[in-house]
């Protein structure tokens, strides 16, 4: 827990939280909140999906491939080039799930939106 609050960006994501709490107390006054919820609630969806694009690209699930023997390539180029599959599996595969604070914060104002656009709605 430590280390994710380290990774958060607090002025960036105060400014962006506090933006839509204004946004949310607005639309009530002016009884447009289904619309601003919709928005609010679709931006927090696609925050998310940002989150796991980005936490799915470090994973290394295409690490690892076979490759076959070229046309032409010898014995030796070809035992140059091959990927050792135990090394594979023990350093990229194994390996913790890469966190970054580009995915910790999206994940923070996903969930923040998503939550604020049901609250508009009750």
């Amino acid at each position: 827990m430590k280390n994710f609050k380290q990774k958060l960006w607090l002025k960036a994501d105060g400014i962006v939280i506090l933006i839509a709490v204004v946004l949310a107390t607005t639309s009530r006054l002016l009884n447009i909140q289904n619309n601003i919820s919709d928005f609010m609630f679709l931006i927090g969806m696609a925050l998310i999906c940002l989150t796991i694009i980005n936490i799915l690209l470090h994973a290394g699930l295409l690490a690892g491939w076979f490759r076959k023997k070229q046309k032409g390539e010898t014995d030796e180029e070809y035992q140059e080039r091959k990927i050792d599959v135990r090394n594979i599996a023990s350093e990229k595969k194994n390996a913790p799930i890469h966190f970054e604070s580009f995915a910790a914060n999206c994940l923070i104002l996903g969930i923040v939106l998503i939550v604020l656009a049901i609250a508009v709605t009750l």
